[in-house]
């Protein structure tokens, strides 16, 4: 019979797989942990795609937000710093923000930009916290307020049964 599996489907036969198939088969402690390692990220995966899309679109209006705030923060400073800091305030964080459910394609383009705004924004405030601008600490605080609640939602999508799982 020809079936249409979904995505979800196949990576959950390629997790059961490796329960029944695979680790009952790993004599060596560390590939049994690898073989985990790699149940709990498809796991992860899985639990993931149904909320993808509209986490990026989420993340990417919340990260326009953050890229303008933590500009003004910044109105009184002078420097080459600050000032790259506005310019990507301008130039992507004034961007419109994305409607849901967007195209997948400008959604992923769009917020790889915006992630890399705020990366690189992250690198000139430690420069202007090392300059000694106070104001610097209120823009980064900024940035963490939004980077922190997403942090937490993709370490939630993660989870490992029997607790963490590392390498040793």
């Amino acid at each position: 019979m020809i079936t249409s599996p979904s995505i979800d489907d196949m990576l959950e036969g390629v997790v059961v797989a490796l329960e029944t198939d695979i680790l009952p088969n790993l004599e060596n402690p560390k590939a049994q942990a690898s073989a985990q390692m790699m149940q709990s990220l498809l796991q992860g995966v899985r639990q993931l795609l149904p909320v993808y899309e509209s986490s990026l679109v989420a993340e990417h209006n919340a990260m326009n937000e953050a890229l303008r705030d933590a500009a003004a923060a910044l109105e009184s400073i002078e420097g080459p710093a600050a000032d790259r800091i506005r310019e990507r305030a301008v130039t992507l964080g004034g961007a419109e923000d994305l409607p849901a459910p967007a195209d997948p394609a400008a959604t992923v383009a769009a917020h790889r930009a915006r992630a890399e705004a705020v990366r690189d924004s992250l690198y000139d405030l430690d420069e202007l916290q090392r300059d000694g601008i106070t104001e610097a600490d209120e823009s980064l605080t900024v940035l963490r307020a939004m980077l922190t609640p997403h942090y937490l939602n993709y370490m939630g999508t993660f989870p490992m049964q029997g607790g963490m799982l590392g390498r040793g």
